[in-house]
């Protein structure tokens, strides 16, 4: 029995970087884990907590001397490893199996390398935590977790937040922007000298209610660890209170909370936002990252599923690479531009590898060829889960310097030449590839389709004429409307989108968008907006319509504008934008592109689709499921969007529209209408931040989005294909003297229903010669899931963790049957037969 109800807690956050670049931050640290040595050192009853496994990982290789003493520490349990996690990511905006691998990747290093297992996870400092953290962490054997951000609304320090599929977690942190928090069992504040340090151990000493009690003096970087604690845990200590107050763990006392019989408050497992203003800030990270995670995944799929041989190494690399990448203060773009510099290059590292990874892993041996004449070969891929036709978009180069006909099998296929880029549909089968035939004709002219030049007004290329015709269009001087099966879209210069119908019921779904595009005056900082004035729309600009045209593909509108020079965009600045409309016949969605030359200061650029529907709930893509939300009151933090992933929609019961993101995805619902930052130039610095024309983001901006129309429910119609489709385009290989043969095995793997998504195909981090797949489900419904596998001849399921399990799934002749509950996120282990 003891008496103890001070639980005394250190801990020092580095960041991996932000005010400072990687390297610098990598001094920082070493300075850090020298004074945390020499502590431990000479004080035998200290103890303090390590975080995140990169720092250590790195530190092994550089400093084995002093890695090797934080191993002892760690093994003799004066030092703590928390979270296990190989970075503090974001865990709003990234995919989510990133959070997956970057716990998977942190864990296994931390067993390995310092030989103990993580018991309590940790997000101190990432910028919200998504509603699907608790099954995560429970998947990978938690029950708990130490955080501090929670969207600034919560007043208690303990609580259960329940994940949308149910799962519950315990909590114990404190919101840090919260108007009020009461002090149940935590005692926790950022300290920079001695008086913070006794204010924060003479409050938690005037607590009446019973232990346990903890106590950290947090601090971060260039800010060492203090002794000051010492004298108020021998004061505490004296005069026959031995033991009242200890230096300890965190999971110590998690083991002492949750042994208590107390009913802790209940809160939905949806704990954002923070720093909105974020959401847009350099979001060329997000755009580039969207991009280069999913490149990542997807070379990882078909090297798993093709056998290919001495990959797995780079791509581990790759996946740590990625852990600094989607750091929170990393990734969230609040940093100099010399961290930006770096980050960008690191994408751009990590993106080349999952490309060459890729390359090989579909490359077709020679023998698996015939020869070609007059033409070139194409092979198509699809790495999702379903047979789709889409879109192929291919360089008219010395390859194909002119194209007579596209052919699949003994059909000819649709194509325009559009900014001198092949463009035809192919379908292809899931997971699976086919084969196109391109045959020459005389190379073109760019008058017949060739490059065109760039406008030097936008800043952006225009494009050359095109082949066939599907669809309708039609086209006055300052009007035009373009059509297909599902909907028909009117434009003018004076309201932009006039009106756009969906043809199914006849319901007029947009109308008067003349704020399409808005620009408004925002004197925040790099992470919280401040906005002044009224927006002002796009229809003030000099607007033109330059084209409404048809295709073979379908039809297209494009406008373009450039506002007059206001104050609200600064007094040197400038906004020039150019709005490509398109409808693809059979297909149901509206692509929108945005080609904008923005010289901003003191504000920011809005996309907005103004809608018909009346409602004020958005239901949000989120990594690994689906949430509904509603607009929120302000806080000082946060204002107007929340995190999206790949899509949000409304609807009312009848219709709705969704819209679809490549990485610019912070997204406002507000009276029918949905908005999304793309731009923000902040006008005040924050913790020494510089503004110049990086974080002011000057230059050319290219912004795909698709808008999704249906009627009825989205989980009925093709909104979660759709945005897996848009995010995840069809891969093409060019062969030019020989033609891959369509081998029996056109389709690897198969997934239904639509509402069951493929997360990831990987190889078990134990390196057995077994698949690993993970799935989820996204609506919140239910579901009999079907999957199928080329060769699998047994499965069983297992954990996000890896670990194996005793449940065996029926396998036969490929086919696995699974019963997955809403939101469930399961993992399924496989042995397959290879030809």
């Amino acid at each position: 029995m003891t008496n103890q109800k001070y639980w005394v807690v250190g801990n020092t956050h580095v960041d991996l970087a932000w005010k400072k670049n990687r390297d610098e931050m990598i001094e920082v640290f070493d300075t850090l884990i020298v004074r945390v040595l020499d502590v431990l050192d000479s004080h035998p009853t200290f103890t303090y907590t390590i975080e995140q496994a990169a720092h250590y990982r790195l530190l092994e290789k550089r400093r084995p001397d002093l890695f090797a003493r934080v191993k002892a520490y760690v093994q003799e349990g004066r030092l703590e490893m928390v979270g296990g996690m190989a970075s503090t990511l974001e865990t709003n905006f990234p995919n989510g199996e990133c959070f997956v691998r970057n716990q998977l990747i942190g864990l296994r290093w931390v067993e390995e390398h310092l030989g103990v297992q993580v018991r309590t996870p940790w997000l101190i400092d990432t910028f919200g935590i998504n509603a699907q953290v608790p099954q995560l962490l429970r998947g990978f054997g938690f029950d708990r977790l130490m955080a501090n951000r929670f969207g600034g609304k919560l007043n208690e320090d303990v609580f259960i937040a329940e994940g949308i599929d149910g799962t519950k977690l315990l909590i114990v942190g404190m919101d840090v922007y919260s108007p009020y928090v009461k002090h149940g069992h935590l005692y926790w504040k950022f300290v920079k000298d001695w008086a913070e340090v006794d204010r924060l151990f003479e409050r938690a000493a005037n607590h009446e209610e019973e232990g346990p009690i903890l106590i950290t003096a947090y601090t971060e970087n260039e800010v060492l660890p203090s002794l000051r604690p010492d004298v108020h845990i021998a004061r505490g200590n004296a005069e026959g209170r031995e033991g009242t107050w200890q230096y300890s763990t965190y999971s110590a006392f998690f083991d002492v909370l949750q042994g208590l019989d107390k009913k802790w408050p209940v809160h939905q497992g949806d704990l954002n936002p923070e720093f909105t203003g974020t959401f847009s800030q350099r979001i060329a990270i997000r755009l580039r990252n969207r991009q280069v995670e999913t490149k990542l995944l997807e070379a990882e799929k078909w090297a798993t599923l093709t056998g290919l041989e001495d990959w797995q190494a780079k791509l581990d690399e790759a996946w740590w690479e990625l852990a600094y990448i989607q750091f929170h203060d990393v990734f969230t773009g609040s940093h100099p531009t010399e961290v930006y510099v770096g980050l960008m290059e690191s994408l751009d590292e990590v993106g080349q590898l999952a490309e060459e990874v890729l390359e090989r892993a579909l490359t077709v041996s020679e023998s698996r060829r015939t020869p070609l004449q007059g033409s070139s070969g194409v092979q198509v891929f699809n790495s999702l889960p379903w047979e789709r036709s889409d879109l192929v978009v291919l360089p008219l180069d010395e390859q194909l310097s002119g194209v007579k006909q596209v052919m699949q099998a003994d059909r000819a296929l649709p194509f325009d030449v559009k900014d001198g880029q092949l463009r035809f549909q192919a379908t292809v089968p899931s997971v699976g590839s086919s084969v196109i035939t391109i045959e020459h004709a005389l190379a073109q002219s760019s008058a017949e389709g060739g490059e065109a030049a760039v406008s030097e007004e936008t800043g952006v290329s225009g494009e050359g004429a095109v082949n066939g015709v599907a669809g309708l269009c039609g086209q006055s001087a300052d009007r035009g409307f373009i059509e297909n099966e599902y909907m028909r879209l009117e434009c003018d210069t004076i309201t932009l989108i006039k009106r756009l119908v969906w043809k199914e019921t006849g319901a007029v779904l947009i109308e008067d968008a003349h704020d399409l595009l808005a620009v408004q005056r925002d004197h925040g900082s790099f992470q919280i907006e401040e906005l002044h004035g009224e927006p002002i729309p796009a229809s003030v600009c000099r607007v033109q319509l330059l084209r409404c045209e048809e295709t073979a593909l379908g039809s297209r509108v494009v406008l373009r504008g450039s506002y007059p020079a206001v104050a609200d965009i600064g007094g040197e600045g400038f906004l020039r934008w150019e709005a490509e409309l398109e409808l693809r016949k059979g297909r149901p969605a509206l692509d929108v592109s945005f080609r904008v030359n923005w010289q901003g200061e003191g504000s920011r650029l809005r996309f907005n689709l103004p809608t018909k529907l009346a409602t004020q709930e958005g239901i949000y893509e989120i990594p690994f499921g689906t949430v509904r939300r509603k607009p929120y009151r302000v806080r000082g933090t946060a204002h107007g969007e929340w995190p999206a992933h790949r899509f949000v929609t409304i609807e009312d019961g009848q219709h709705g529209i969704a819209v679809i993101n490549t990485g610019a995805a912070g997204v406002e619902v507000s009276s029918g209408a949905l908005s999304t930052t793309l731009l923000r130039a902040p006008k005040s610095e924050y913790a020494g931040m510089i503004i110049d024309h990086t974080s002011s983001q000057h230059g050319v901006h290219h912004f795909p989005f698709v808008i999704v129309p249906y009627s009825g429910s989205w989980v009925q119609s093709s909104v979660v294909q759709l945005a897996q489709e848009t995010n995840e385009r069809l891969t093409s290989k060019v062969y030019n003297e020989q033609l891959p043969k369509q081998g029996e095995a056109a389709s690897w793997l198969r997934l239904s229903p639509g509402h069951v998504v493929l997360s990831a195909v990987k190889r078990p981090e134990s390196g057995a010669d077994e698949l690993l797949i993970r799935l989820y489900e996204t609506a919140g419904l239910p579901a009999e899931a079907e999957l199928w596998v080329l060769g699998a001849v047994e499965a069983t399921r297992s954990s996000v963790r890896e670990d194996d399990t005793d449940e065996r799934i029926s396998c036969s002749e490929g086919t696995m049957k699974l019963s997955l509950q809403p939101f469930e996120i399961t993992t399924v282990r496989i042995t397959r037969i290879r030809d």
